[in-house]
């Protein structure tokens, strides 16, 4: 079920979702039907109230609820002009930088395990959507102990910042709750994990796409 609860969070970042595709989302039970946190979790509430908010919008005032989420989007996942992105290289680069070492030591990871991003050229590997696929498939496979490394060595070093960042700038209780909530779901995820050795910050250098192995994007 948890990695049920990663693929959804990982569809929610991966493209922009329209206003009736998320108010669909919500009258199917979304976010209240993720299994690492309780209902009752002020995330998952948060959640609840900002999707409950967007399907009471009245009907003169959907267009400009419309473009203020995409807004929202386009600073966060396209244009980066609320300098909150979502890719791990930007938030571990001295130079804050997308595709640089720490991108490629997510991909030496997801070598190791057969997997190949298919359209890295569009969302390198280190986006959050990506390695929430990859830990959910880890899971899936049963291979717990590295689905706790790859956490604790990748996501959980830069997702409490891009939380934090989001959370300041984001115009939207949407995306502001969608952060807060995919690391109180990550957070749950890794508490119910082995502790693993942590693997150092060396990153690898290399920049070769590998054409094989299992697809997550």
């Amino acid at each position: 079920m948890a990695a049920e609860d990663l693929r959804a969070l990982a569809w929610l970042h991966e493209i922009e979702r329209t206003p009736p595709v998320l108010v669909e989302l919500y009258r199917s039970g979304f976010p209240q039907t993720l299994s690492l946190l309780l209902p009752e979790h002020v995330a998952v509430t948060q959640m609840a109230a900002a999707l409950a908010a967007l399907a009471e919008t009245p009907k003169e005032d959907a267009p400009r609820c419309t473009d203020d989420l995409a807004a929202d989007y386009a600073g966060i996942y396209l244009t980066h002009a609320l300098r909150a992105a979502p890719y791990e290289s930007v938030w571990r680069d001295e130079d804050q930088l997308m595709m640089q070492a720490p991108t490629f030591a997510v991909r030496d990871f997801y070598t190791r395990h057969g997997v190949v991003v298919q359209n890295w050229r569009h969302q390198p590997d280190d986006h959050l959507s990506h390695q929430l696929r990859f830990v959910a498939l880890l899971l899936e496979r049963g291979e717990r102990r590295e689905a706790s490394r790859f956490l604790r060595s990748h996501l959980l070093v830069w997702l409490p910042m891009f939380t934090e960042k989001v959370g300041q700038r984001a115009q939207t209780r949407f995306y502001a709750d969608l952060a807060t909530l995919t690391l109180a779901c990550v957070e749950a995820c890794v508490e119910r994990l082995p502790r693993v050795a942590v693997i150092p910050p060396v990153f690898a250098a290399s920049t070769v796409s590998s054409e094989t192995g299992c697809g997550i994007g």
